[in-house]
């Protein structure tokens, strides 16, 4: 018993002298903490009120000139789209001058989209990568579209990659389109039957109802 009173009272001691130094330590470092914890403070505010009063009005500033890039495009004005016309800005503006901004991914594609169209391949491709950083919602089309930069470029070892990749993303409407492209190249350029045949099957039975599985068995049958 007094053993477990001796251990209970030297516990008791050694918390007493942590609990000390703590005091002394914070008593000593007062200030510098303080200043630590005000600038964390500050910063955290800083942030808040950048987003409310400079990054929100820039996203609302670059959706804005989004939309004549859009319209230029549908038009099938592709270099105008791009560039813009001197007055509005072209999809190479929105993308350098609202970097920060959720338009800037948008208009990285419809730049890569542009750039397939002129011809501009290395161009495409890397206005379509800016497209597919950390973005879910543009990433299988920008990564479908580096696929096709490479066929352009008679790269099929890369276009094939990329197809499957953009496959990957197991996107209803797209990875049919893309599991199709790779699949052909498989049979038809490098001739091979066995990884064409496996991209066929999968949109047969898992994208049964894309338009590119209504014709998918006669490739099947050309692959077997």
């Amino acid at each position: 018993m007094a053993n477990k009173k001796q251990t209970t009272l030297k516990t008791e001691q050694k918390a007493g002298e942590v609990i000390s130094k703590t005091e002394v330590f914070f008593e000593k470092h007062q200030k510098p903490i303080y200043y630590v914890l005000i600038g964390i403070v500050l910063v955290v505010l800083a942030f808040i009120g950048a987003k409310k009063f400079y990054f929100e009005p820039k996203n609302v500033e670059a959706a804005e000139k989004l939309v004549w890039c859009e319209q230029t495009f549908a038009r099938d004005s592709f270099q105008l789209a791009l560039n813009g016309d001197g007055i509005n800005a072209g999809y190479i503006d929105i993308v350098s001058d609202y970097s920060f901004t959720d338009a800037k991914k948008e208009a990285a594609l419809g730049a890569a989209t542009c750039s397939f169209k002129l011809g501009q391949f290395d161009e495409a491709i890397d206005y379509a990568k800016k497209a597919t950083n950390k973005s879910f919602t543009f990433a299988p089309v920008a990564t479908g579209l580096i696929g096709d930069c490479y066929v352009e470029k008679g790269d099929l070892k890369q276009a094939v990659k990329y197809f499957e990749k953009a496959a990957d993303f197991n996107n209803e409407a797209i990875s049919p389109i893309f599991l199709k492209k790779a699949a052909d190249i498989y049979l038809f350029e490098f001739k091979d039957n066995q990884k064409a045949l496996k991209l066929y099957q999968t949109i047969k039975d898992k994208y049964f109802q894309s338009p590119q599985a209504q014709t998918i068995d006669k490739f099947i049958e050309l692959a077997k």
